[in-house]
């Protein structure tokens, strides 16, 4: 039960880059692509980190993948009213 906790911060982390982006004007596909290099940021520096640390860290990156997953999912399903 207690690795949904990162993993919900994680989702919402990038719920939140989504939500600041789309204020900027930016498409969705462009969001989600700004959603998608957070997430390989965050992956990077828990490698980085390394330790006990980094994999608390990667565990967070793992909710911002499911989050691009969720997203593009739904983006690409649900056609966009013009």
């Amino acid at each position: 039960m207690e690795i949904f906790i990162p993993i919900g911060l994680g989702f919402v982390i990038n719920l939140l880059v989504f939500i600041i982006s789309k204020s900027l004007k930016q498409t969705n596909n462009r969001s989600l692509l700004i959603c998608l290099f957070s997430f390989l940021a965050v992956l990077l520096a828990s490698f980085i980190i390394g330790s006990w640390l980094g994999m608390g860290i990667g565990i967070i990156s793992l909710g911002m993948l499911i989050f691009v997953f969720l997203v593009g999912f739904v983006i690409t399903i649900i056609p966009r009213k013009k």
